[in-house]
């Protein structure tokens, strides 16, 4: 089994090659994310997609209406509505599927516990990475138990919360060999990608 961290890292290099991948190759990516989303992650991806779905529509609205360009025939050119705003808002759109599918993906696979012990590590040189493991664990917890609170609370624990994050616990699993290569691997990735623009 992979390191939590490594797949963390793994998903960060997926989400930066979605931001520089080609318009035309963008929807294919995005509905290969939403085949294996609704094959091996369902209820976590309909959940996130859900909860996005103002997000979508604004992005849709906003790149549609307002990105000048060519207009598209008939009414919808009266409206004011371009080839290019079409273009852009199909892009952007399926940009955000991509990531937040994936997102789901890589929380499914490692589970809540995971993306803490991986963000734990991969935070390990920083002294502030016990708080963000503790502010991350109560945070995720409180989404998947669907809690109602205002966005105040996700950000100053009360007692209760700060009671409960002294009881937290990780076990942290073995960093083996084809972990280190996976991260250096992308790591050259990204950097020869940088090196190259």
């Amino acid at each position: 089994m992979w390191h939590p961290a490594s797949l963390i890292l793994s998903w960060a290099g997926f989400a930066f090659f979605v931001q520089w991948a080609s318009t035309g190759l963008l929807p294919w990516v995005a509905s290969l994310c939403l085949l294996l989303g609704a094959l091996f992650a369902p209820k976590r991806s309909r959940r996130l997609l859900w909860g996005s779905r103002w997000l979508l529509l604004s992005l849709a609205i906003l790149f549609f209406i307002f990105t000048p360009g060519e207009y598209l025939p008939g009414f919808a050119g009266s409206l004011g509505l371009t080839f290019e705003g079409l273009e852009r808002a199909g892009e952007q759109i399926s940009r955000l599927l991509a990531m937040l599918v994936s997102l789901a993906l890589l929380h499914e696979s490692v589970g809540t516990n995971g993306l803490v012990i991986g963000m734990y590590w991969l935070n390990s040189p920083f002294p502030w990475r016990k708080t963000t493991a503790v502010r991350l664990m109560l945070v995720l917890e409180l989404v998947e138990d669907k809690s109602q609170l205002r966005w105040r609370e996700w950000l100053i624990p009360d007692e209760k919360q700060a009671g409960a994050s002294k009881n937290l616990s990780l076990a942290m699993p073995n960093f083996r060999l084809r972990d280190a290569l996976l991260m250096g691997s992308l790591l050259v990735l990204g950097m020869a990608f940088i090196v190259g623009l």
